[in-house]
């Protein structure tokens, strides 16, 4: 990949031999996303989430598919191209400006200045418009207009990480154990 995206954990090879046979635009997220959801199902099923929930526990499946959905419409903004003759007719027009509008402004403005001002800020505003098309374009391209998609990345493992970590020392909360089983209304009262 170009940018290829650090995973937490490190991949094993039998990942990478599974992800290489995976084909199609979306073998290889419908893979890691079932594998996501075993993973959630399995922990689960073995009690590691505590007593947590089961709805708290569905957000997660919930944040995988909108995980999934977000995939989705990142993958058609970066696949399905601009339509190509509206591309066309803004350079083909904006060119047309650049060499029609001096002589018009120069016959209609009386003063030669305000006419060569006039001219150049709408020609800016037009170019200007066409550059905004070609960066919508495609806005997934490493350049420093687009979307640093390998520090949001970087960004959310770092979040993993620190939570994965446990609780801050200095929390405000008290941590009970989990073999006492306080009353409802004293760990309410510890709370408030």
């Amino acid at each position: 990949a170009a940018r290829p995206f650090l995973v937490l954990g490190g991949i094993s090879d039998n990942e990478v031999e599974k992800l290489d046979r995976a084909k199609g635009p979306y073998a290889k997220v419908a893979l890691c996303t079932m594998w996501l959801k075993e993973f959630i199902s399995r922990e689960m099923l073995h009690g590691s989430v505590g007593k947590s929930h089961h709805a708290l526990l569905s957000r997660l499946y919930q944040y995988t598919s909108d995980g999934c959905l977000g995939y989705n419409q990142a993958r058609k903004i970066a696949y399905i191209p601009f339509p190509f003759p509206h591309g066309q007719i803004s350079a083909f027009f904006s060119a047309i400006i650049i060499l029609i509008f001096p002589p018009l402004y120069h016959g209609y403005v009386n003063e030669l200045w305000f006419a060569c001002f006039m001219n150049t800020l709408t020609v800016l505003c037009f170019l200007g418009l066409h550059e905004v098309a070609r960066e919508l374009e495609n806005p997934f391209q490493n350049v420093p207009n687009d979307l640093p998609l390998t520090t949001f990345q970087a960004q959310v493992n770092e979040a993993l990480v620190t939570m994965y970590a446990g609780y801050h020392p200095d929390a405000w909360w008290t941590i009970i154990d989990e073999s006492s089983t306080p009353k409802e209304s004293d760990t309410h009262e510890k709370f408030l």
